[in-house]
C-alpha cells in the first residue's frame, strides 16, 4: 500500500472510531433515566474504554441488554486497537531505514487493512442501534 493509501484509510478508521465513541455516548445518555443532555454533559469528556464500560454496565442493569455479550468483547477489542493507531502505529514504522518498504510499514498496511474494514462495520452497527433506540426513547 503507497503511504498516500495508507494515510486515506488512516483518516476513515479514526472518524469511524469517533463515530463509535460518539454513538456510544449518546445511547449511553438516552439509556439512563432522566434529562439526556445533563447525561450527555456528564460524560462529554469520558475516553472510549471509559463509555464502553459505564454502557455495559448500564445496558446489563436491567437483564435486559440492547448489546450482547459479544460486541461488548468485540468493542473492547476495537476499543485497544483504537489506542494503536491513536497512539504508536507511525512510531512502528517512521524511524525505519527505508521507512515505506520495511518489514514493519508492511506489517501495519496489513493491520491498518483489517482494522478499517472492522471498524467500518462496527460503526455501521452502532449507528443504527442509537437511531433506532434513541428514536424509541423519544415516541
Amino acid at each position: 500500500m503507497n503511504f498516500d493509501t495508507f494515510k486515506v484509510k488512516y483518516a476513515e478508521t479514526m472518524l469511524n472510531y469517533q463515530a463509535i465513541e460518539h454513538d456510544i455516548k449518546y445511547i449511553y445518555a438516552y439509556m439512563k433515566v432522566g434529562d439526556v443532555s445533563k447525561h450527555f454533559d456528564e460524560i462529554e469528556n469520558k475516553t472510549l474504554g471509559q463509555m464502553i464500560r459505564k454502557l455495559k454496565e448500564l445496558d446489563n442493569s436491567d437483564n435486559k441488554p440492547l448489546i450482547s455479550s459479544n460486541d461488548y468483547n468485540f468493542l473492547a477489542q476495537i476499543c485497544d486497537n483504537r489506542n494503536h493507531w491513536a497512539h504508536s502505529v507511525f512510531t512502528e514504522f517512521i524511524y525505519k531505514n527505508d521507512c515505506l518498504n520495511s518489514r514493519e510499514y508492511q506489517k501495519q498496511c496489513a493491520k491498518l487493512e483489517k482494522d478499517h474494514d472492522r471498524v467500518q462495520a462496527a460503526a455501521d452497527i452502532l449507528e443504527k442501534i442509537r437511531i433506532d433506540y434513541c428514536k424509541s426513547i423519544r415516541k
